[in-house]
C-alpha cells in the first residue's frame, strides 16, 4: 500500500476520533475565531460575516453561523483530497493556528501545500508596517489618504522600521475592482457597495512609483509591534483573504478599515475597530487607533518628488534657482559655481525633473530621459558628495498627530444688531483654517457639514454641505498648479436684506501664489442651484472669489475673500475670519459684510475636535 495513502488513513482516523471528542466543547463565541471570519454580532445577538465571498465558507449557512462553519471545518480535517491544496489545511492556515492553540493534542495534518508555503516564501516576512500615501485631492477615492500593509523581508526592519532593501518588500493592498466605471458610477458604485473589493500582494516598489512616485505623495512607514507568532498569523489570514472578496465601501468598509480587520485577528488582545468613529472609516483615524493601542513601533518617512525638490531648492539662494529653472530647460548650460554648491543646483535640477515629469520618466519616454541623462551626467562629474536629506523635520507632522477629524462649534453672532447662536457639526476633516499639522495645506476637504442659527425660538439651517472641497495650488517659477473648489449641498441666498433656502452645486476654478506665509489666491465661480424657499426658481451665477490666506503659523491663520456673485441679481460680501486651532480645541472672530445692503455680521466661534 503506498506510503502517502497509509498517511491520510491515519490522519482521517486520529482525526474523526478527535472530532468526535471536540466538536460540541470547542468554543466558537472565541473573540479571534469570530474575527478570523469578520463576524459582527446584531443588537438581536445573530451573526452575519463582512466576507461576501462565499468560497470563504465551509458550511452552507457559514456566513451567518459561526458554529455551523467552526463544526464543518474541524470535520473537513478528517478529509482527504487529491489536491492538498484544496485541503481545508491549506486553505485556512490561519485558522488551523487557532484551533492548535487551543487545542494542542489536535492531530496536524502535516500535509504539504505547495501554493501557501510559496506565498509565505514570497513575504518572506520578518516585520509588517503599516504604510500611510498622503492624500492626493486630485483623486476621490484618495483624498483622505490611503493606507496598505508591508511585510518587511530583511531582519534589521524589525528594529529600525525600514532599511536599504525594503523596496524587495511586499505591500498588501485592498482596493476596490472597478472595471471601466465613469467618476460617476464609481463615486455612486462606492458608495453603496456595487464593487467588489480584494486583497492583492504586490511588490512594495510598485506602490512607491504609484504614489511616491507617478502621484508625487508622501510615504510614511508605521513599524507595527508583533510577535513573530502573531507575524505568521496575519501571513496566513491573508492568504485565507485572497481567495475571497467584500463589498467595498468607500466610507466604511474601506482599505484602512480592512487592514484593521487583519490586525485584530491576528492580535485578539486589541480592539482597534472601538477606535474609529461608526458611520465612516478616514486612514488617518485608523493611524490614531493603531497608537492609542500601542502598537506603533518606530515611523519613518520616504518624500515624494515634490517633497525632496522643496527640501532642496530651500537651501538654494534666488540666483542658483534661477539657475536650476534654466538647466531644467537646458541641461547642457554650463555653471560656473564652487563644487559644493553646483552639487546642490544639480541635485535640485535633476528632482525638479523627477517631480515635474514622472510619469514621462515611468514610461521611459524618451524626452523625459533627454532631459535627466545631461544632468546626471555632468552630476557625476562634480566631486562633491550630496548629503543624505534629513527628514526628521517631518516627524512630528505625522499623519497620527492630527487634529480630530470630528468638529463641533459652538459661536455667539450679532446680525444687525441683533444676538444669536451658532451651532455647526462637522463629521470629516479639514478645512483652511484648522490647525495643518499632519493636514495638507491650504486646503479644504468638509464632508457631512451641518450649520444652525438660533435667534430667540427662530431656527434657521443655515448650511449642510454634502462636500466641500478647495485646494489652492501652488503657483510660482516651479509649480503651476491650479486651484480649484466645489461644493454640493444647501446654503442660504441673501437678497434685500433676507436669507432664502438655496440647494445646489457650487464651483470654481483659478491660481493662487504661494509665499512663505500669504497665499493670495482668485477663482472664477460658477454655480447651479434652487431656491426653494418663496422664490421657488433655478438660479444660474456666476462670479470671482478674491482672497488672502495668511499662515501666521500652524495654529494662528486668517482668511479674508471678497465674494462676487452675479445672479439675476447681484450680490456681493467681504468675509473675514482669524482663528486658532490646536489638535484638541480653537477659538475665532469673524467679520461678514454685505455689501450690497449694507448688512453685517460678526461673532465669536469656539472650536472642539473630536
Amino acid at each position: 500500500m503506498p506510503s502517502n495513502l497509509l498517511k491520510r488513513i491515519k490522519v482521517s482516523l486520529w482525526g474523526g476520533l478527535f472530532f468526535c471528542l471536540t466538536t460540541f466543547a470547542s468554543d466558537w463565541r472565541d473573540p479571534q475565531w469570530l474575527r478570523l471570519l469578520h463576524y459582527n454580532q446584531s443588537l438581536t445577538g445573530n451573526y452575519l460575516s463582512e466576507t461576501d465571498g462565499m468560497a470563504f465558507f465551509l458550511h452552507p449557512r457559514g456566513k451567518i453561523s459561526p458554529s455551523k462553519e467552526l463544526k464543518t471545518f474541524i470535520y473537513k480535517l478528517t478529509e482527504t483530497t487529491t489536491d492538498p491544496n484544496d485541503h481545508v489545511y491549506c486553505r485556512f492556515p490561519a485558522r488551523w493556528r487557532w484551533y492548535k492553540a487551543r487545542y494542542p493534542e489536535a492531530t496536524d495534518p502535516k500535509l504539504e501545500c505547495p501554493k501557501l508555503n510559496a506565498f509565505r516564501k514570497r513575504l518572506d516576512a520578518h516585520s509588517v508596517a503599516m504604510v500611510f500615501s498622503s492624500y492626493y485631492l486630485n483623486n476621490p477615492s484618495s483624498s483622505f489618504g490611503h493606507t496598505f500593509l508591508r511585510f518587511g523581508r530583511s531582519p534589521e526592519s524589525v528594529l529600525s522600521g525600514s532599511t536599504p532593501t525594503e523596496l524587495l518588500d511586499t505591500g498588501i493592498n485592498y482596493g476596490a475592482v472597478t472595471g471601466d466605471a465613469g467618476p460617476l458610477i464609481y463615486t455612486i458604485g462606492g458608495l453603496a457597495g456595487w464593487f467588489p473589493g480584494t486583497f492583492n500582494a504586490i511588490p512594495y516598489y510598485y506602490k512607491v512609483r504609484e504614489y511616491n512616485d507617478y502621484e508625487t505623495r508622501d510615504l510614511w512607514s508605521y513599524q507595527l509591534n508583533v510577535t513573530k507568532s502573531e507575524l505568521d498569523f496575519m501571513v496566513d489570514h491573508i492568504w485565507e483573504l485572497g481567495h475571497t472578496h467584500f463589498d467595498y465601501y468607500f466610507l466604511t468598509e474601506n482599505c484602512s478599515y480592512h487592514m484593521l480587520t487583519i490586525l485584530e485577528a491576528a492580535k485578539p488582545e486589541v480592539d482597534l475597530l472601538k477606535h474609529l468613529p461608526y458611520l465612516y472609516t478616514i486612514p488617518s483615524d485608523t493611524l490614531k487607533a493603531l497608537e492609542k493601542e500601542g502598537l506603533v513601533g518606530k515611523v519613518s518617512f520616504r518624500p515624494a518628488p515634490s517633497t525632496l525638490f522643496d527640501h532642496l531648492i530651500k537651501q538654494t539662494t534666488p540666483e542658483e534657482r534661477k539657475i536650476v529653472s534654466k538647466l531644467f530647460h537646458r541641461p547642457e548650460l554650463k555653471v560656473d559655481l564652487p563644487d559644493d554648491r553646483k552639487a546642490l543646483v544639480y541635485d535640485a535640477a535633476i528632482s525638479l525633473v523627477d517631480f515635474k515629469l514622472a510619469k514621462e520618466i515611468m514610461k521611459e519616454e524618451e524626452g523625459a530621459q533627454k532631459l535627466k541623462r545631461p544632468l546626471l551626467l555632468a552630476r557625476s562629474k562634480i566631486p562633491q558628495r550630496s548629503e543624505e536629506p534629513d527628514f526628521t523635520y517631518k516627524l512630528p507632522s505625522a499623519p497620527h498627530y492630527g487634529h480630530g477629524s470630528k468638529r463641533l462649534m459652538i459661536g455667539s453672532v450679532n446680525e444687525n444688531d441683533k444676538w444669536g447662536t451658532d451651532l455647526n457639526w462637522r463629521f470629516a476633516f479639514h478645512d483652511l483654517l484648522d490647525n495643518e499639522v499632519a493636514y495638507p495645506h491650504r486646503s479644504r476637504l468638509e464632508v457631512g457639514h451641518i450649520g444652525i442659527r438660533t435667534f430667540g425660538n427662530n431656527v434657521q439651517v443655515r448650511d449642510v454641505s454634502f462636500v466641500d472641497i478647495m485646494n489652492l495650488g501652488k503657483l510660482d517659477s516651479f509649480n503651476q498648479s491650479a486651484s480649484w473648489k466645489i461644493r454640493l449641498g444647501h446654503w442660504q441666498t441673501r437678497l434685500e436684506q433676507r436669507d432664502y433656502s438655496t440647494q445646489g452645486f457650487k464651483g470654481g476654478y483659478g491660481y493662487s501664489y504661494h509665499w512663505e506665509k500669504v497665499t493670495p489666491y482668485l477663482l472664477a465661480h460658477v454655480e447651479g442651484s434652487y431656491v426653494s424657499e418663496a422664490f421657488r426658481k433655478m438660479k444660474l451665477a456666476y462670479g470671482a472669489d478674491v482672497g488672502l490666506l495668511v499662515d501666521f503659523n500652524e495654529a494662528w491663520k486668517m482668511n479674508s475673500v471678497l465674494e462676487c456673485r452675479a445672479y439675476p441679481w447681484t450680490e456681493s460680501r467681504v468675509i473675514n475670519e482669524l482663528r486658532y486651532a490646536n489638535e484638541a480645541f480653537g477659538s475665532g472672530l469673524y467679520f461678514n459684510d454685505y455689501l450690497e445692503n449694507g448688512d453685517r455680521e460678526f461673532g465669536l466661534r469656539f472650536y472642539w475636535y473630536l
